[in-house]
């Protein structure tokens, strides 16, 4: 079996050729593990190439090309967190190669207001710049995107949103539900993984890094965060889940409250107060 690093040594190679070769694709980037410098890329990772193309819709839906790069098992259209047009695509030996296409019109428009676009600012490589603007949106050094703190209305609505899916999976739980609810759980999930991200900042300043999506969690949460997490995921089942809910609340209290009061906001008791008393005189009795 071929060794990832040689597929996608080979991959960067004929995608290169193939897109200098190709006048409507005119600038192409690697972003990702595989750019970076800090926690680079191991054997599983994948490839993430921004593509920037004069027709890039055409290229984003005909393979043709594509097929002369690999043999694919598997390739679908898809969109990233932020809503731009991607295909992902497993070639055979498993290896996935992940690519946005995006217009050339947005690529010089970047570089004439000389922004740096977020997925940049970790780690790039350039592979195609027919039109030299690389140098206007290529940091000069890699590092975390900036964050602004939380402000009380953002931190409010978060934990008012949490505390909502936390009664109405409970409720989903009680009557049996058991499929709505887990698939809810990852509501839970999201909110919580946003107030570990300003809890870990709250304690260690607003550039503490956090990385994104929850990657490298176990690095930059603190120890008794983490040992909590191990009781939130639990199985198809009725208890369990009402322990693992229970278990979320707690978590998701305790640090919201320590985040309140390190950057002085108010945290929403009296929410707190309702969900948790009706959880107490309609769940706990249960387990």
């Amino acid at each position: 079996m071929m060794k990832s690093e040689d597929f996608y040594k080979n991959f960067e190679r004929d995608f290169t050729s193939w897109a200098k070769s190709t006048d409507d694709i005119r600038a192409a980037f690697i972003v990702g593990s595989r750019a970076r410098v800090d926690h680079p890329a191991d054997e599983w990772a994948d490839l993430d190439i921004i593509l920037y193309a004069n027709n890039s819709s055409y290229y984003l839906h005909n393979i043709d090309w594509l097929k002369r790069l690999g043999d694919i098992w598997v390739t679908f259209l898809y969109q990233t967190s932020i809503g731009e047009p991607e295909r992902l695509t497993l070639f055979e030996g498993g290896f996935q190669v992940d690519i946005v296409f995006l217009p050339s019109s947005s690529l010089y428009q970047l570089a004439e207001d000389g922004i740096t676009p977020d997925n940049f600012q970790r780690g790039v490589r350039v592979l195609v710049d027919k039109d030299n603007v690389s140098s206007c949106i290529v940091p000069s050094d890699f590092k975390p995107v900036s964050t602004l703190p939380v402000d009380e209305e953002t931190f409010l609505q978060t934990v008012n949103m949490f505390f909502f899916s936390v009664l109405y999976i409970a409720k989903q739980i009680v009557r049996g539900e058991l499929w709505t609810a887990k698939s809810r759980e990852n509501d839970l999930r999201v909110l919580l993984l946003r107030m570990m991200e300003w809890h870990a900042k709250a304690l260690h300043g607003n550039d503490y890094d956090v990385w994104h999506g929850g990657r490298f969690l176990h690095e930059w949460i603190d120890q008794r965060t983490l040992n909590e997490l191990k009781n939130i995921f639990t199985q198809y089942e009725r208890i369990d889940s009402l322990k693992g809910l229970l278990a979320s609340v707690s978590l998701f209290r305790r640090i919201s409250v320590v985040t309140a009061n390190k950057l002085k906001l108010e945290y929403p008791t009296d929410t707190d107060f309702h969900i948790t008393n009706w959880i107490r005189e309609n769940i706990e009795s249960m387990i």
